[in-house]
């Protein structure tokens, strides 16, 4: 679980669900006037709702979820962001419509609805989800542990073939890459869509939407989805491909077969564009695997520990620092190597005997705190803070300002801003933000 891009994206997801709902009109009367934002796919795979418990994941601004609980169900909808929670709370007032929303990291809020024993009929997902969550293994785990026995989780997403194709459906990205892509921020998908995504009516609203957040995104395979809810305990029921998206207008050329069914070009073969699971909890499975986190020592530096450390060095940065290019990052690797680590003081964190993470300090300055992206969320580098500043109380940092989901954690763990710096320690044209951390 990777909480630093979680917020990157939380920021990002803020910004953009304003401009979204921009273009949709008056939502509250589209709703009065017994409007629905659901498909036939999603109503098949979670079949009769009257009178259940729903659980409505990443439930964005809102719209799905009443337009669930006006078939029947009782709903709690949760999504990270709080632009979309505060849009969708206005909207069950001024709809009529009743339902629950929590603002939260998904991940963070299962572990509390575990906690306090909160269990659902049914658990729903829906359209670019999945990908915002950096550790699948944990979301299949949650959706388990809050699920009634007998419940069923039913999921439909834009399917992972079309990721691959850029928008003029050219096969260019990898499928299902092991590591997080950089993106310039949540963009306004509403505005391409057009009356697709809008089924009040499609106005201008916001024009030219730039996000001033990135964003991270963790794009991952059927056969992982399907792996993860099997080694959950959940009983994968059906899974279906579909030719056709759901009101997405994401390439070019694409055409409306009715009903907001978006296909490709007439000129070009059918290919999957969504995708369908539903699973089940069995009657017997009383309780799902806890979610639990690994335990990390913290320890000073060892020799040994080099080139584990300069590895997560190079897989962390490559993350949090895309702007700076792989050529100029191979070259600060050397020094890092041979100069940064032999004069700092160094320590470590270890989970299982093997480094995951460390930080660098040169008197009371961070000069590096670093985390193996595999293991980001599970509290490595806050316990590498708290650990620097019980020994040595007042902290300093640097960090580039375009690293935006790091200067979010440093600000989350007690730091300000103290000035700021147009360039880099080498000169180059890229912003740095000093913040410091009392005693």
């Amino acid at each position: 679980m990777q909480n630093d891009l979680h917020e990157a994206n939380r920021l990002s997801w803020n910004a953009a669900t304003a401009a979204h709902n921009s273009h949709k009109g008056d939502q509250g009367a589209f709703f009065r006037n017994g409007g629905s934002t659901l498909y036939p796919e999603e109503i098949e795979l979670l079949g009769d709702l009257a009178g259940l418990d729903l659980l409505h994941l990443q439930c964005n601004s809102g719209q799905d979820s009443l337009s669930l609980a006006r078939l029947g169900a009782k709903v709690t909808g949760v999504d990270i962001s709080d632009e979309a929670i505060a849009f969708a709370t206005r909207l069950s007032s001024e709809s009529g419509i009743a339902a629950t929303f929590e603002r939260a990291d998904l991940f963070h809020w299962f572990e509390g609805a575990q906690a306090r024993g909160a269990v659902f009929d049914r658990v729903f997902a829906s359209y670019g989800t999945i990908c915002w969550l950096s550790d699948l293994g944990l979301w299949a785990r949650g959706i388990a542990s809050v699920l009634k026995p007998g419940g069923r989780f039913a999921f439909i997403e834009f399917h992972p073939f079309a990721m691959v194709l850029d928008e003029t459906w050219t096969p260019r990205y990898d499928y299902a890459p092991r590591e997080p892509i950089s993106e310039p921020g949540v963009g306004d998908y509403v505005a391409a869509s057009g009356a697709g995504l809008a089924p009040n009516g499609y106005e201008q609203g916001v024009v030219d939407f730039r996000n001033p957040h990135p964003s991270f995104e963790f794009n991952w395979g059927i056969a992982d989805v399907v792996q993860a809810l099997i080694d959950a305990g959940l009983k994968v029921e059906c899974l279906r491909e579909y030719p056709y998206a759901n009101g997405w207008v994401g390439f070019e050329g694409m055409r409306d077969s009715g009903g907001g069914r978006m296909l490709p070009p007439e000129t070009m073969p059918s290919i999957p564009l969504m995708y369908a699971i539903a699973a089940t909890k069995p009657e017997a499975m009383t309780q799902a695997p806890a979610l639990k986190r690994p335990e990390t020592i913290i320890r000073p530096y060892r020799a040994e520990d080099r080139d584990r450390l300069v590895a997560i060095w190079l897989s962390a940065s490559r993350i949090g620092h895309p702007f700076l290019g792989e050529e100029r990052l191979l070259a600060q690797l050397e020094m890092v190597r041979d100069t940064y680590l032999p004069m700092a003081d160094n320590w470590v964190a270890e989970i299982d005997g093997s480094p995951v993470g460390f930080i660098g300090l040169i008197d009371r300055f961070i000069g590096g705190l670093f985390v193996d992206p595999e293991i980001h969320g599970a509290g490595v580098g806050r316990g590498l803070i708290e650990h620097a500043a019980r020994r040595l109380g007042h902290l300093d940092v640097g960090v580039y300002a375009d690293n935006a989901s790091a200067v979010e954690f440093y600000r989350r763990r007690g730091f300000v801003e103290t000035s700021r710096q147009e360039t880099d320690d080498e000169g180059l044209p890229f912003a740095v933000i000093h913040m410091a951390r009392a005693s």
